[in-house]
């Protein structure tokens, strides 16, 4: 089972729009689709081990707006599992990247922030549902296999996603 490590900052997807564009939200699932690509079958399971925007400049309302975005995108492309990257934020008195300062679920203090009660809600709602893969044909791998080749790739995908609702197929349990 593939686990796919996932952030629009970290991957270039902010390179491609804003935070609230499909290279952002719907990064899990394009990755989802290009890892089914490679595995030449839409049936594959897919769990989302770490996930996150790590764009510092979104507010936490924005954070939490983008976490319920990009979990129903990924869920409507079959991702089964979801791990998001931060449970807390990071306490200032340690020396990390600026980013992991404030993208957690909670605060240090064990408040729940807009982005934890939103996970909750997505849990409770989607827990022990069946999960759905999508049954649409997958374009091959890109080719060659290269940063700039693979963004051309999940940027068709997202274009075909978007424009032909679902590029002709429709999901299947």
């Amino acid at each position: 089972m593939p686990v796919m490590h996932c952030y629009p900052f970290w991957t270039g997807a902010v390179k491609y729009g804003g935070a609230m564009d499909p290279p952002s939200v719907k990064l899990l699932a394009a990755m989802a689709a290009l890892i089914r690509s490679y595995a030449g079958t839409q049936q594959k399971p897919m769990w989302a081990g770490e996930f996150n925007t790590c764009i510092k400049e979104l507010t936490d309302d924005q954070q939490a707006e983008w976490l319920d975005k990009a979990v129903h995108a990924a869920i409507e492309q079959g991702v089964s599992w979801f791990s998001y990257w931060d449970s807390h934020d990071v306490d200032r008195r340690f020396d990390f990247n600026p980013l992991e300062y404030t993208l957690g679920l909670l605060t240090n203090d064990g408040k729940v922030k807009p982005a934890g009660h939103v996970f909750k809600q997505l849990a409770e709602s989607y827990r022990g549902k069946q999960v759905i893969f999508p049954t649409a044909t997958l374009p091959p791998p890109p080719s060659p296999k290269t940063p700039d080749a693979t963004w051309q790739w999940i940027l068709d995908w997202l274009g075909c996603m978007t424009e032909a609702q679902n590029c002709g197929g429709s999901p299947t349990r």
